[in-house]
């Protein structure tokens, strides 16, 4: 972003640090946006205070949020109940308690024996969110990281809208506007589909906005080059070890950023666009100082397999995602049909319309061509190498071998949408703000200007408000047994003894090994190899629904090999293992939800023929949901 036309006179973005001529006044009916919001006024009130206002701003955001989608989730905090969406939140439960633990206890934070055992894991490439793992240590240490969990879900979404606030109400000066452009971004699909997976490394989005805060503060003046360096680093590292894909996407974005700024400015904003991209590339290198740890073991680790592709289906910008709430669904049912908008990337028409309606109106604008042009290549990126309209293939973009290079193979190109959000919020608080002069001639038409804007953002709104999850699925009642909140494992299993646990609900191994404080270890979990992603499983045991001698021998060795001292079965979520146990000769004691299995070594197991196991009639593994 170096600078624009405003009302046909040119305004640089980047203004020179001395200038012996001022820029003229804009037009009537113009913004001008060149210029550092006005703080101040003759009679200064506090409210018109900026810190005030984001103070307010967060309060609106969440008393909308914990009011509404979130109300079930802080209605019982101690409750482990977020599972049916995705067995991701299981994970993350068990990354909020790993970090103090490990900390606590001087272990190695990037490679854990508590998981995978007997030998463990590395956790270089896995997604253990330790900015929030911190920050949340002592609430983790005195309630739980349940309770750490649910709370920092419940929060990300008003937490994210109020870091886009800070950008706008930056960029326009303006209260209003900026609050609606930071729902835009906090309350967008992205970041209610995140939140109801309970998905913290990408619900939590507030590091991109605050970036691009702090590159407008430096542009107005109100930091210097040293502090954008520094905070800039900070944020960049903090970014990077709460998510590396977004870290990545927001490296490409930036690129793409600095290359259009250049594209659109003038002399003078070019050379300030060249000095922002030599501070900030000292900024990546303090990141990356400060990422060594991380890297160091992540580049002698074998990186995951590619995820199956996680592109945006081009009907999303205009079709809202089916099956939401109270949501809009109904609109792309009565016109178009059934649909597959991609969760996480609808837009609607009312954005859209922002978007058209600011470049028509300000088509003089430069910032306007910067933020147009950067909307639509992300958009593209999003689609991935092949585009998808309404789930059709239609046709196979030029460039998608891109998409098949080390690191790029390895992201969703739908998580691009996030920073396309941004642009969405900062183009609403834009179009919204609208005229500076209307108080001067044409002031009739100026109010006009101002009825359809505030229309328009009446829809943005409105339609976002239908859009959105009426409330998170949730489980009845916590998925964590009395057998762990109650201390009794102290009873049963022995400190550090290796424990298989078997449920058909997400990995709630990992969520019970957490709730105990890590004092047993666990075979499998749902971020290693040992898991079974479509059974849910334990590698060793997901065939035990059609047992075979193979099969038995198999599971056998398992037992024996990686000394596992018990089974664990969830009674709500047993299925049929009571009988599949019972065939191979273990016995189980029922308490608090669960029931025990010690195996000693499994030296009671029973050697079966065929026909044996034809008689025992063993009925078939419910499949985890999802």
């Amino acid at each position: 972003m170096a600078g624009w036309s405003v009302g046909g006179r040119w305004m640089p973005m980047f203004r020179p640090e001395a200038t012996a001529q001022q820029p003229p006044e804009p037009a009537a009916g113009a913004a001008d946006y060149s210029q550092p919001p006005a703080e101040h006024s003759p009679r200064w009130h506090w409210p018109a205070m900026p810190v005030v206002q984001g103070l307010l701003a967060l309060a609106v955001y969440s008393a909308i949020c914990l009011s509404t989608i979130a109300r079930p989730l802080v209605s019982h905090l101690s409750w482990a109940q977020l599972w049916p969406a995705s067995p991701d939140g299981d994970q993350f439960v068990w990354s909020l308690g790993w970090w103090p633990y490990a900390i606590g206890h001087g272990l190695n934070p990037l490679y854990s024996h508590l998981i995978e055992a007997p030998a463990g894991h590395s956790l270089a490439w896995v997604t253990t969110v330790p900015p929030l793992a911190i920050l949340a240590a002592p609430l983790t240490v005195t309630a739980g990281p349940v309770v750490a969990f649910n709370l920092l879900t419940a929060l990300s979404v008003p937490v994210s809208a109020w870091a886009a606030f800070l950008v706008c109400r930056r960029l326009t000066g303006r209260f209003w506007p900026a609050l609606v452009g930071g729902a835009v971004y906090g309350f967008s699909d992205y970041e209610f589909r995140h939140m109801v997976a309970g998905q913290l490394n990408l619900c939590w989005a507030l590091l991109p906005p605050l970036l691009v805060y702090l590159v407008l503060a430096w542009r107005d003046g109100a930091i210097r080059s040293r502090v954008l360096v520094i905070l800039a680093g900070l944020v960049l590292a903090a970014q990077f070890y709460l998510f590396l894909e977004t870290f990545a996407d927001l490296t490409a974005v930036l690129v793409l950023s600095l290359l259009a700024g250049l594209a659109v400015a003038d002399r003078a904003g070019r050379r300030k666009v060249l000095e922002l991209t030599r501070l900030l590339g000292t900024s990546y290198l303090i990141a990356l100082a400060l990422a060594a740890p991380y890297l160091a073991v992540a580049l002698s680790t074998a990186s995951p397999t590619p995820p199956p592709a996680g592109a945006m289906d081009l009907s999303s910008l205009w079709l809202p995602t089916q099956g939401g709430g109270i949501g809009t669904a109904w609109l792309a049912s009565a016109g178009f049909g059934s649909h597959r908008a991609s969760p996480g990337s609808s837009v609607g028409i009312p954005l859209l319309a922002v978007v058209v309606v600011l470049a028509v109106t300000r088509w003089r604008s430069r910032v306007v061509w910067f933020l147009t042009g950067l909307f639509v290549v992300i958009a593209v990126g999003a689609l991935g190498p092949i585009v998808h309209v309404d789930g059709h293939r239609e046709v196979t973009l030029p460039w998608h071998h891109l998409f098949s290079l080390p690191f790029v193979r390895n992201s969703y190109p739908n998580r691009l949408m996030l920073f396309d959000y941004l642009i969405l919020a900062m183009a609403t608080a834009l179009l919204l703000a609208g005229a500076a002069g209307d108080r001067q001639p044409g002031r009739w038409r100026a109010r006009w200007s101002v009825a359809g804007r505030w229309s328009l953002g009446a829809l943005v709104v409105a339609f976002g408000v239908l859009n959105m999850p009426g409330s998170l699925t949730l489980a009845a009642q916590s998925t964590v047994p009395a057998f762990i909140s109650s201390g009794d494992y102290h009873r049963q299993l022995a400190s550090g003894e290796i424990v298989m646990v078997i449920s058909t609900v997400g990995d709630e191994g990992m969520l019970w090994q957490a709730e105990s404080g890590f004092s047993w270890r666990l075979v499998g979990g749902y971020i290693g190899e040992g898991f079974g992603k479509r059974s849910g499983l334990v590698v060793g045991t997901q065939n035990l629904d059609s047992p075979t001698p193979g099969r038995i021998r198999t599971f056998e060795d398992l037992v024996r090999t990686d000394h596992i001292g018990a089974i664990l079965v969830d009674t709500r979520h047993a299925g049929p293992w009571t009988s599949i146990f019972a065939v191979f000769g273990l016995t189980g004691q029922r308490t608090g939800g669960v029931i025990v299995y010690p195996t000693h070594g499994c030296r009671t197991c029973r050697q079966l023929t065929r026909a044996q196991l034809h008689a025992a009639t063993v009925p078939n593994v419910h499949q985890r949901p999802g």
